[in-house]
Formats: structure tokens, sequence, C-alpha cells
């Protein structure tokens, strides 16, 4: 959550009517892949088919695949685990029964399962010399290897269904090598120098999946007495929501329906920003029932938005 505009409360005139003062905050979003991932525990597998070449690079794809996801929802912080399974040929890795044993096994609320990669042909490029140097490193040379690999995610907490992404493209890395090596020596030799370029694919396979932002407004009321109503509104201004809603609490021992309803939406404002979607409602419901107002219906439809 990222706060961008705030209309300052000095510039708002304080009466003994409600006051309201807005806040633009760029509000974090499921993914363009269509799932959310906020708040749920995360696990990445990736299967070896023991023909050796994938020993550097399907690791590295996965290994950069679970960085991305935990610099965009942990803060960067070590959260998301990664696993190695060997594949079976006549496995259906895009079953859902499969995903769900991995779910099980895992103990997280989604897993995503990296296909082993399919490779084409292998290209070598034109050799370049390298003068001053050692004759057994005396060439340059790019070696190009296309591929195509199968992402499969299966969310436990959304739908019930297994998707499927498909990543696929060319690595290129330069080799260097001596001018008695044949192209086919070197390119064999390419598979253990792919760490890199597996860590890059597996963060561009992240994009799908890591978070949206969009720029919202959120209002909160606030009165000029008591002081309480400032204090909150000052505590929100600066995002301690806790404290915020704690002084609103204050301001619900009230016979003034009106005012206790704007105390009430802007505990559920609260605890919507703070991503407690359920107590949000409950909150919402009662400000709703003391007085019905405006605003309700704008952050009931953003949580509904949320449930689904």
């Amino acid at each position: 959550m990222k706060k961008d505009i705030l209309v300052p409360l000095a510039l708002l005139l304080a009466s003994c009517s409600p006051q309201l003062f807005t806040m633009n905050i760029d509000m974090r979003h499921p993914s363009s892949s269509g799932i959310d991932f906020a708040g749920k525990t995360i696990s990445v597998v990736y299967l070896d088919d023991l023909s050796g070449r994938d020993s550097v690079f399907s690791p590295s794809v996965a290994e950069g695949f679970a960085q991305a996801m935990e610099k965009d929802y942990f803060g960067g912080a070590r959260a998301v685990e990664m696993y190695r399974m060997e594949k079976d040929f006549g496995g259906n890795y895009a079953a859902k029964d499969t995903l769900v044993n991995l779910i099980m096994d895992s103990g997280d609320d989604v897993v995503f399962l990296f296909d082993a990669p399919e490779y084409g042909q292998t290209a070598c490029g034109d050799r370049k010399v390298i003068s001053g140097v050692p004759k057994d490193s005396s060439n340059v040379m790019t070696v190009k290897v296309p591929y195509t690999m199968n992402l499969y995610v299966y969310d436990s907490m959304g739908k019930d269904t297994v998707q499927v992404f498909k990543s696929s493209g060319e690595i290129g890395h330069k080799m260097v090598c001596s001018p008695e090596e044949s192209d086919e020596d070197v390119a064999w030799k390419v598979w253990p120098e792919l760490r890199s370029s597996g860590t890059r694919i597996g963060t561009r396979c992240s994009k799908d999946f890591v978070s949206t932002w969009k720029t919202e407004q959120y209002g909160f009321y606030y009165y000029e007495n008591p002081t309480a109503w400032i204090t909150a509104a000052q505590a929100a201004y600066d995002y301690r929501w806790h404290e915020a809603i704690k002084t609103w609490m204050t301001l619900l021992d009230t016979k003034n329906m009106e005012k206790r309803s704007y105390a009430e939406y802007n505990i559920a404002t609260a605890c919507y920003l703070m991503g407690d979607y359920p107590l949000a409602e409950k909150w919402l419901d009662r400000s709703a029932k003391d007085y019905d107002h405006s605003l309700i219906s704008v952050l009931r439809k953003r949580i509904n938005s949320r449930k689904k």
C-alpha cells in the first residue's frame, strides 16, 4: 500500500457538520493472471528429467521465480519454499490431483510446478578470435538454445482448477573455447553455464503473477469536537491504522447515530486497507444500520470485489 496524495487537514474548514478528508492510495490488486496471492503461502516445484542438461537451468528458473515472488509479496524475505522432483514421463503434471498432492505435501496455499523444458536444436554462431590470450580461450562464440517450458499453477483457496502458462524463447550464452574444439563440444559445454539465463527467465515468468497496483481514493469523516476525531484522522494520515481504530472506538458511545455511523465507517475503511475484509464488512454493516450514507455503497463494492 502506498500513499500518493492527501488533502491536508489544516486546509479543511472545521465545523459542527461532518468533514471529509481524502487520501489517494496505491492499492495492491490481483496479478494479471487473475490470481490474488496476497496473504497466501507459496511453494515452487521444478521437475528434473535427469538428462543432465537441466541440473543448472531448471533450478535457476525456479529460484529466479521464487525470488521475484518473495520481493513482491514478502518484502524480499525468504518465504517461498522450493522443491525438486524427478520427472516421471508417464505422469500427468497438469492434472489437478498432481497439484493437490503437492499442496498437501508442502502445506502451502499455492503451488507452482515448472515442467522440465523441451529444447530445440542448439545453434552455434560464428567464432570470433581474441588476440593476446592463451590459445585454449582465444575463440568466442554465442550458443543459442530454443526452449519451451510449461508452468502449472494451483491455488487451493481460489478456483478449483489448474492453470497452465507457457514460457518459450531462446537461451543465448557466450562461450570461450579453443580453435580445436568442435561446435558440438562447445554446445554441450553450455549447459553448466546457464544459471544466469535461468534466473532471468524465472524472473520474467513471474510477471504474470506479481501484484498490479491501482490508485484509489478513500475518505475518512471527522468533526472538530471532540478532538479524538482529529487525533484519529491524523493517525490514519500516517497509516497508523490500529491507533486510528482504537481512537474511533472511543467515539462509539454516543446517542448521535450519525456520528456513530461515521466512526464505524472509518473503522471499516481502516480494516479494509489492512486487508481484513470480513471485519471491514461487519463494521460497514453496523455503520449502515446506524445511518446510511453515500460512501457505504462504494466501500461495500470494494469489499465484494475482494471476496471473489
